[in-house]
């Protein structure tokens, strides 16, 4: 069982996330791509060149950060987010039982660029995730745990 009550714990997500998105970048060369259009009822994004897709995954929405507030908002708690993407994202409250952090179950709380990377890692990690996508949307980053990735 992972310490979740430890930076360890934290730190080996951290690294284990930047293992995935270079893995991403490799086979997927996401940041190549100047598009990407997400459905937030069926869990889907398409990365796109132009009008092209070129890639396509699924996706757990995870949490949405504003710099300019210095806060984290977790996907549970946007109203925008439904049904079953809305029960695996508040499946993530079970972190605070686990990790005896508050913050896993806080609809919101001051963050920072940093943190909002680690909830992303921390989230991967929960999900299984191939890597995270923060989609920059109206000044926010949305975080999204991405898998099963399939170029088209």
């Amino acid at each position: 069982m992972n310490d979740y009550k430890s930076s360890k714990y934290i730190d080996d997500c951290y690294a284990e996330l930047e293992r995935k998105q270079a893995a991403l970048m490799q086979d997927y060369s996401l940041d190549a791509y100047g598009m990407f259009d997400y459905d937030l009822n069926a869990g889907r994004i398409q990365f796109k060149q132009g009008v092209v897709t070129k890639v396509e995954a699924d996706f757990i929405p995870v949490g949405s950060f504003s710099e300019e507030a210095g806060s984290w908002m977790w996907a549970w708690a946007n109203a925008s987010v439904r049904g079953a993407l809305l029960e695996q994202a508040e499946s993530l409250k079970e972190l605070e039982a686990k990790t005896g952090e508050e913050i896993f179950g806080n609809s919101t709380f001051p963050a920072d660029a940093a943190t909002a990377w680690e909830m992303a890692a921390i989230a991967c990690d929960h999900f299984n995730g191939q890597g995270v996508f923060a989609a920059p949307v109206q000044g926010l980053l949305i975080f999204m745990v991405l898998n099963n990735l399939t170029r088209v």
